[in-house]
């Protein structure tokens, strides 16, 4: 004879997790967003390959072990995966889970001096000013659905944790 479930698990029915990709030009701050939004209480995943991200909404829902915020700090650091973005949204899109983009900017000088300052090799060229146009291009789509852009040009690390701090506590 066939044991009944519990009433709990009869009515469990996931919550579709806040998800949120944090994205944008190398140097502008993706690091210290996926921090912020740590200490709010997000689960944050840097540099996973976009073809898994609907993999990762569907782990968030596990009976027991719901995830209530998902970060995904998407970068052109993912080569071949980051063509694989636009695809992964689609795919999210078409089995009803919302998403928000974040996308952090800053002026190429800012950039320029972020990246002397570290001293560091931009991802993808030589010539920091290279890589950066070229970002710019691979980013522009990604930039267009934006529901936030954040300009970090003219801001201090903590500016821009206060901005992430007021714009994602209320959720």
């Amino acid at each position: 004879m066939a044991r009944a479930l519990p009433k709990e698990e009869e009515a469990f029915e996931p919550e579709t997790p806040d998800f949120t990709i944090v994205t944008g030009l190398s140097g502008a701050g993706r690091s210290e967003v996926a921090n912020a939004l740590e200490d709010l209480g997000y689960f944050v995943v840097d540099n996973l390959p976009p073809s898994l991200m609907p993999k990762m909404v569907e782990l968030a829902v596990v009976p027991g072990q719901e995830i209530k915020h998902i970060a995904l700090v998407v970068d052109v650091r993912g080569g071949t995966y980051f063509d694989q973005v636009s695809e992964a949204l689609r795919d999210l899109a078409r089995r009803g889970i919302e998403y928000r983009i974040v996308f952090l900017t800053a002026s190429d000088d800012v950039l320029i001096r972020r990246f002397e300052a570290t001293k560091r090799k931009h991802p993808l060229a030589d010539r920091v000013l290279d890589g950066i146009s070229k970002e710019r291009a691979v980013l522009e789509s990604l930039r267009e659905a934006a529901d936030l852009v954040i300009d970090t040009s003219n801001m201090t690390v903590h500016e821009l944790r206060d901005r992430v701090v007021a714009s994602f506590s209320a959720q």
